[in-house]
């Protein structure tokens, strides 16, 4: 019971951290803090989705796949920030992080059962 108490604790929390993460995300308007914010965001949900793909069985393929695809795009946000300096690719890698998160989250809520 105290196991279930904390594993509930602990998602909250990750939960509570990733909504605020990504609001500072889209709210702070300074590049140099954007970046500090971003770069942790997206090792935020390479973390997360590392926690997703290895809480699902191996026997659960295409739940593993998804749950390392998250996190993929998450990677491909930080080449795509770090490659190109226009404020599109700026904009559309802080998008992909967004997803990359919320999507990480959403499915080691819901898959993870």
């Amino acid at each position: 019971m105290d196991l279930l108490i904390f594993s509930i604790i602990l998602f909250i929390i990750c939960t509570v951290a990733s909504l605020i993460g990504v609001f500072l995300l889209f709210l702070i308007q300074t590049r140099k803090i954007q970046n500090v914010v971003f770069f942790i965001l997206a090792c935020w949900a390479l973390y997360i989705s590392y926690m997703n793909a290895s809480t699902i069985p191996i026997s659960h393929i295409g739940q593993q796949m998804l749950g390392w695809a998250f996190g993929f795009l998450a990677a491909i946000a930080l080449l795509l920030r770090y490659a190109g300096k226009t404020e599109a690719r700026y904009r559309i890698s802080n998008v992909m992080v967004a997803l990359s998160i919320v999507s990480s989250v959403l499915t080691l809520f819901l898959l993870s059962r």
